[in-house]
């Protein structure tokens, strides 16, 4: 599981929807959410969003997790709108 703080939830969610497996929305005391695909889950995030949200998340593949990991390092921008020294790669 890890944590993640969302700024750019549309773009958050292009990255979920494009994983391999699943990703689970984690909130307690409640089982997982699949948050793959999952556009009314989506949507009410997106709805109750007030500028950094918080979530906890769980994936099945260890390419999701990379790829969830680089979102969190470009914070939420896309490839083409990072430059220079800002671009970080991960592993």
């Amino acid at each position: 599981m890890m944590k993640i703080n969302v700024t750019n939830l549309k773009r958050f969610f292009e990255i979920v929807n494009a994983c391999e497996g699943s990703v689970k929305l984690i909130v307690a005391e409640r089982e997982p959410e699949e948050l793959k695909g999952n556009g009314f889950v989506q949507n009410l995030l997106l709805d109750t969003q007030n500028g950094v949200t918080k979530l906890s998340v769980e994936t099945s593949s260890e390419k999701d997790t990379i790829r969830l990991i680089r979102f969190m390092m470009e914070d939420g921008r896309e490839l083409s709108e990072t430059t220079g020294s800002s671009r970080i790669y991960a592993a």
